[in-house]
């Protein structure tokens, strides 16, 4: 969906320029002083990424001749991949056999590294023998090489927990064949309480016999977790989740890994997951699986003009079938009302304030939120809506005329005059 924003231009007079000059010179010196005494940041820095160089590829650094153990962010094609999901982490997976793997069988030393192409060795993680299977600590700027004995026709996928620059954990997990996709995970259409709820599970291949698959749920939003084995057969297979009292509400993912009897850390013990992109599968007791956003739209105004720091009042409506149409504000809604200086797809601002529900309208809910007070630089400012219902993915909403389409009508401006 293309998301056309209005916008809104607006200009700072003199006097509120000098009265902020002082502030503004007070926030950027206390700024300044917590850079100073800021700790060290908590992860590596990114386009510097992980690479794994050792004597697999001559020690060639960054990998860019065995791109297996180079970083993505780093080497084009490199397979080391930042996985945002979760625990913070980095992943590669590589095939080992005599001819037409990434490399052979044998034993093989190498170091974890980050850092500039022109010193690639900046950073290093050090001082473990590997234990496969096993989630173990290595040593920042540590001494002695990693050491890890792989063998032909095997399949190996590592995760590194991406902690900062300082000790971390990393752990390598063996298949005999590769790793299996998670192509689909049924939601049920109707669950009564306390009713035993069978999910469905469909890989792309069977799983080798090392690779176990596992259904994660909560009913508490991820405060506490179980973990169930999916039982396979070939492609298929069902894990139960047990009954549930009526209106709970049950997030649930798929994952598969090597390790038994997993109990935490089920982010660094995961091979593949498909977790309906990012927002999880949901059913809740007594409705099956839940509503979802039908329209979103920023309502109005289409045009105007702010004086500096006054009232702009943003209006924008919501349909939830089941939800909205209710008398009153709709249960388990949020609702924002975001800003940016260029007009560009709001999934990725960062300026948003909490609207309030302001009434019914038909069957959808409305929601505002005071824009003015907020702009008090000059420049030309672009808005829209974003909405969520329960967890679910969000939903932005731009300008439209008409309630047959969301987000579809041309940007408007307005000025705001000192």
């Amino acid at each position: 969906m293309i998301f056309l924003m209005k916008k809104i231009t607006l200009k700072k007079s003199d006097w509120l320029t000098k009265r902020l000059k002082r502030p503004v010179s007070l926030v950027l010196f206390a700024f300044f002083m917590l850079l100073l005494v800021a700790p060290a940041q908590a992860q590596i820095y990114a386009p510097e990424g992980l690479n794994m160089p050792g004597t697999w590829n001559g020690w060639t650094n960054p990998p860019a001749n065995n791109l297996a153990f180079a970083s993505s962010t780093q080497v084009a094609d490199g397979r080391v991949l930042l996985i945002d999901v979760g625990t913070l982490r980095w992943q590669t997976t590589f095939s080992v056999a005599a001819t037409g793997g990434d490399i052979t069988g044998g034993t093989y030393t190498w170091l974890f590294t980050s850092g500039p192409e022109s010193n690639a060795f900046a950073n290093k993680w050090a001082d473990v023998t590997v234990s496969m299977n096993s989630l173990q600590e290595y040593t920042y700027q540590g001494a002695a090489d990693n050491s890890l004995t792989v063998a032909d026709g095997y399949w190996y996928t590592m995760n590194w927990e991406d902690a900062g620059y300082g000790n971390t954990r990393a752990i390598f997990m063996e298949t005999s064949a590769e790793p299996v996709a998670i192509t689909s995970v049924s939601v049920p259409a109707t669950v009564l309480p306390n009713e035993d709820v069978v999910i469905g599970v469909t890989t792309d291949a069977a799983p080798s016999p090392e690779e176990l698959v596992y259904l994660r749920y909560t009913t508490t939003a991820w405060n506490t977790s179980e973990v169930l084995v999916v039982a396979m057969t070939g492609v298929n297979g069902v894990a139960t989740i047990p009954g549930q009292p009526d209106n709970t509400t049950v997030d649930y993912y798929v994952f598969t890994s090597t390790v038994a009897g997993i109990t935490s850390d089920f982010d660094l013990y995961t091979i593949k997951y498909n977790n309906n992109g990012n927002s999880n599968y949901q059913y809740v007791v007594g409705g099956g699986a839940p509503p979802v956003i039908g329209w979103a739209n920023l309502q109005w105004p289409d045009m105007g003009i702010i004086v500096t720091g006054s009232e702009y009042l943003v209006y924008g409506q919501v349909f939830i079938p089941g939800v909205t149409d209710q008398a009153g504000q709709g249960a388990d809604v949020q609702a924002w009302i975001g800003y940016h200086n260029e007009d560009t797809d709001p999934a990725g601002w960062t300026n948003w304030i909490v609207a309030d529900f302001s009434g019914d309208v038909g069957n959808n809910d409305e929601y505002v939120a005071d824009l003015g007070t907020l702009l008090t630089d000059e420049g030309t400012y672009y808005y829209a809506t974003k909405f969520q219902y329960l967890t679910q993915q969000e939903v932005y909403g731009g300008f439209s005329a008409s309630e047959a389409v969301s987000g579809t009508a041309s940007p408007t401006s307005a000025e705001c005059l000192p």
